[in-house]
């Protein structure tokens, strides 16, 4: 019984600093950092046919804060495509206008203040403006057949 309290007592110990440990290698986030438009992070993609997205957001002062844009339409081949580096202002608000290539963009929104980071993506899929037009000429009623 002795042996069986001993190594429960040992096995609590290491996960507890264990934990502990991992913690604190991970860096706080930074107080204050929203996307306030421009990305859902939230859905798992969206979809536009916009050329470009105007993407805003709040931050403490002094906030570091870079958007990466990656064209992952070929996941074999992922590609910077545009990379915007903003320091927000005494009114914590910032905002960058990014372009989007047709296919599927990875956006990358980092905020850094101090030694506090977060980080928020999406992923926005940029349909042709083509398919807008075909499906612009099709009318689909509720429970309406071919």
């Amino acid at each position: 019984m002795k042996k069986l309290i001993a190594f429960l007592l040992i096995a609590a110990s290491v996960i507890t600093l264990h934990s502990l440990s991992a913690f604190a290698a991970d860096s706080l986030p930074v107080e204050h950092f929203t996307i306030t438009s421009g990305i859902d992070a939230e859905k798992p993609c969206e979809i536009t046919f916009d050329s470009s997205r105007l993407i805003t957001g709040t931050a403490p002062k002094d906030t570091a804060v870079t958007i990466n844009i990656y064209d992952i339409t070929d996941p074999e081949n992922r590609r910077l495509d545009g990379s915007f580096a903003l320091t927000v202002g005494s009114a914590g608000i910032f905002s960058q206008n990014v372009s989007l290539a047709e296919g599927r963009n990875y956006i990358v929104i980092a905020a850094v203040n101090g030694d506090r980071r977060s980080e928020v993506s999406a992923v926005v899929s940029r349909k042709s403006y083509q398919i807008k037009s075909v499906l612009s000429q099709y009318i689909a009623l509720p429970g309406q057949s071919k």
